[in-house]
């Protein structure tokens, strides 16, 4: 099972930079899920948010500071004991060209993408890549530019096919893609079970569960056989991939 750290950890860790990546690949995290936008200058700079008012600078939007400016910026974890600053793309590429990768990409602008592979053919990652694309348009653009990469289906249809999974027509709504996820509860209901996911898988598709931050949906998602697990937990990630020590998972 691959295990995802999703922006290195947006719950313990300050999310999307080289710390919590760090932690994240210490903790054995075999590849990351991080958000794409593009600087003023036109790098990629690792942000969720299209402005900082999460990071306390109100009306700042990432597209007007460089990428210089921006890696000035500190970030900090949940509970303010840890600190570290915005990073590049470049920088995180370079630090773990070994990963896997889910690149989050809520902006469709060419550059960007234009960009992005300028910078993972300069980077020869060793690992697979995958999207996760917010407009038709931004999946137009990554099926001309990455043709050999899946992209993860929309929000809005995978929002559908997990309502209908929970009532046990998850094979009449399920989406074309390559790679598909849906979260392993929705308001106490399993959302997937092991058929499913079997069913998935014996059609040569990739099943992801997300997002998985509980000792709980863990053991659910290694009782049927997901191939990845997309957390905010990486801490728990050493257990998880060993299915004989689920039990030494901590909640």
């Amino acid at each position: 099972m691959r295990i995802f750290a999703h922006r290195g950890s947006s719950l313990i860790w300050p999310e999307n930079t080289l710390h919590a990546f760090r932690l994240a690949h210490e903790a054995g995290a075999t590849g990351f899920e991080t958000d794409l936008r593009l600087s003023r200058d036109g790098q990629i700079v690792l942000c969720h948010d299209t402005d900082l008012e999460r990071l306390g600078r109100q009306d700042t939007r990432v597209r007007g500071l460089t990428a210089d400016e921006l890696t000035r910026i500190t970030v900090t974890s949940p509970d303010g004991s840890l600190r570290d600053v915005i990073i590049t793309l470049r920088m995180l590429l370079e630090a773990h060209p070994e990963k896997d990768y889910i690149f989050d990409c809520k902006v469709s602008d060419p550059a960007l993408f234009e960009t992005l592979k300028t910078l993972l053919e300069a980077a020869r990652l060793e690992g697979s890549t995958w999207f996760l694309a917010w407009s038709r348009e931004a999946e137009r653009i990554i099926a001309r530019i990455f043709p050999s990469s899946p992209v993860f289906p929309s929000y809005r249809r995978s929002t559908l096919w997990g309502l209908m999974s929970v009532a046990g027509l998850g094979r009449l709504a399920e989406p074309p893609s390559r790679i598909l996820s849906l979260p392993p509860r929705h308001r106490g209901l399993n959302v997937f079970g092991r058929s499913q996911v079997a069913s998935i898988r014996r059609r040569g598709k990739l099943f992801m569960g997300y997002l998985v931050n509980t000792r709980r949906d863990l053991q659910r998602c290694i009782d049927c056989g997901v191939d990845i697990v997309l957390t905010d937990r990486p801490d728990i990630v050493g257990p998880a991939r060993c299915p004989d020590r689920a039990g030494d998972i901590q909640s």
